[in-house]
């Protein structure tokens, strides 16, 4: 038997997004409840948050979470600490369920951010599950002390991975699909002043290959194959949003949104945003007033207020 509440407001992810709209929301009087596997999202693989005004030194990833951990608690917000396995709308509510409960709402703010792309290759399921390639260096970092480590892809993302591992890994490589880098110039200087990383351009994956002390990572360049050998992988080649648990019908609405919807998506689940930490506060923000203001013109209307 789940779990049943009733609120305004419910709010889907962890992430800087959610929790900045989580706390504006209740900070104007209204009614919410937060509802995440765990607060951070993916801001806590970051090495280093440095475009973040009022860090002029920078924060890392952790540390930055910590803080949203932190003001979520000193503004007590309520909070499910559950994953979301569906969300429906039924009869003017949003019905969102996870294992242990089930909570309808009258408004629904989506901030659960990104899921990383996989490579589609042969032998990648069998390295995941032998916990020999991870798509998030958070879940990863662990393995990797003192391990030879592959890095899949040319953007900021596998870039600061490399600069985050740079200490405690024992060789880092950097494995480019083309000649193209698309990371930050500043992480690109930064990167090839360590002597302990190298990168590797112009190498398409076509298999992994998974041995009892080693994953074995097979590139072709030019119609040759090249074996890479190395301890672990992290994939890093891009995002899309998570909004694998909204109905068919949500999912519509993520495609094109409904006049009068009550239903917003915030932070990296928004459809074409860009993935900085900055952008997703604002979008918490926004939506946050966006919101209030409905509920007081509703309230002027008809005298009430939820």
């Amino acid at each position: 038997m789940k779990n049943k509440r009733n609120t305004k407001i419910a709010l889907i992810g962890g992430g800087s997004a959610c929790a900045t709209a989580a706390i504006q929301l209740v900070r104007s009087g209204n009614e919410v409840i937060l509802i995440a596997k765990e607060i951070g999202g993916t801001i806590k693989n970051a090495n280093l948050i440095e475009n973040l005004i009022g860090f002029p030194e920078g924060i890392k990833g952790g540390e930055f979470v910590n803080l949203i951990k932190t003001q979520l608690l000193n503004n007590k917000i309520p909070y499910i600490s559950e994953f979301v396995e569906s969300v429906e709308h039924e009869e003017s509510k949003y019905i969102i369920k996870t294992p242990q409960s089930e909570i309808q709402a009258e408004y629904l703010i989506v901030g659960t951010g990104s899921i990383p792309k996989r490579l589609e290759v042969k032998g990648e399921e069998e390295a995941f599950e032998k916990k020999r390639l991870f798509y998030d260096i958070y879940n990863g970092k662990k393995f990797t002390t003192k391990k030879t480590i592959l890095i899949i892809g040319s953007g900021d993302v596998a870039y600061d991975y490399a600069m985050n591992l740079r200490v405690t890994a024992g060789s880092i490589s950097i494995i480019q699909r083309t000649s193209m880098t698309k990371s930050l110039p500043l992480l690109q200087k930064r990167v090839e002043k360590e002597k302990k990383i190298r990168i590797v351009k112009n190498r398409e994956p076509i298999e992994i290959i998974t041995e009892e002390d080693k994953v074995i990572l097979l590139t072709k360049m030019e119609n040759k194959i090249f074996p890479i050998e190395a301890d672990i992988i992290l994939v890093a080649i891009g995002r899309e949003p998570n909004i694998k648990f909204l109905s068919k019908e949500l999912k519509a609405e993520y495609d094109e949104a409904l006049e009068g919807s009550k239903l917003y998506f915030v932070g990296d689940a928004k459809k074409g945003n860009y993935r900085q930490v900055s952008i997703a506060m604002g979008d918490g923000m926004k939506t946050a007033m966006e919101i209030d203001k409905r509920l007081s013109l509703e309230e002027d209307t008809d005298g009430t207020h939820s």
